[in-house]
């Protein structure tokens, strides 16, 4: 006689686990460069250089405002803003308090 063979298949179902893709997607600010900009060319037109090298200052500042804020740094950034922001401030005091002075207000 012969031998039988006996052929054992396994058949696994099964469904794929679920898996989540977050994106995250950050608006980043402006973090007052446009106003630094704006700021820097009323200060070279109608104001003098010291207030016009603050916006520039204010400029940088918040460029590295918005890097910061790109790589995530939220406290950086909104600290750096507020810099510029100051800045862009002294510019406009130290013009009118120079067109003060020009006019003989003080």
């Amino acid at each position: 006689g012969g031998t039988q063979q006996q052929s054992t298949t396994t058949v696994v179902v099964g469904q794929p686990t679920a898996s989540h893709t977050t994106l995250l997607y950050r608006s980043s600010g402006d973090h007052f460069l446009t106003l630094s900009i704006v700021m820097t060319f009323i200060c070279i037109f109608c104001g003098g250089l010291l207030p016009a090298v603050l916006t520039v200052a204010a400029i940088f500042v918040s460029l590295s405002a918005k890097d910061d804020d790109l790589r995530g740094d939220e406290a950086c950034a909104r600290r750096k803003g507020r810099i510029a922001l100051i800045l862009n401030i002294l510019s406009v005091v130290l013009t009118l308090v120079g067109y003060a002075i020009i006019i003989g207000v003080v």
